[in-house]
């Protein structure tokens, strides 16, 4: 699982945090769920403000960046503990990726106590 082998596994929880934090910076602040359909279906055919046309726009890139957020995250959460352990292992990131991007000490904690039990699990005993 060492980043030489693996590329891949070290980045991928970096990669979802990037793209999670990007896509709420879109989002904004009010994340409330809104009907797709209410942006789309408009009653008047000729919009000739601008200011209208930009709203229309700005919230059909809000209401994609929601979907793709909500997928992100059911993907991010089928991970399983091998990618934890392999941003641990990568000599960039180690534990400090997790204390550079706001987690909780009790997260970082158990994340290293993960990866403890997965080394005396699998390795110790060889």
């Amino acid at each position: 699982m060492s980043s030489s082998s693996y590329l891949i596994l070290s980045t991928t929880v970096p990669l979802y945090n990037i793209l999670i934090d990007h896509l709420e910076d879109i989002i904004g602040n009010n994340e409330t769920e809104d009907d797709d359909n209410n942006i789309i279906n408009t009653e008047n055919d000729n919009i000739e403000d601008d200011n209208n046309e930009n709203e229309k726009w700005s919230q059909l890139i809000k209401n994609a960046a929601k979907k793709c957020k909500r997928k992100l995250i059911e993907y991010y959460n089928k991970t399983n503990d091998s990618y934890l352990v392999s941003v641990i292992l990568d000599p960039r990131l180690k534990l400090t990726y997790f204390q550079d991007n706001n987690w909780e000490d009790e997260l970082v904690n158990k994340t290293q106590k993960m990866l403890v039990y997965y080394y005396f699990k699998f390795y110790y005993y060889l």
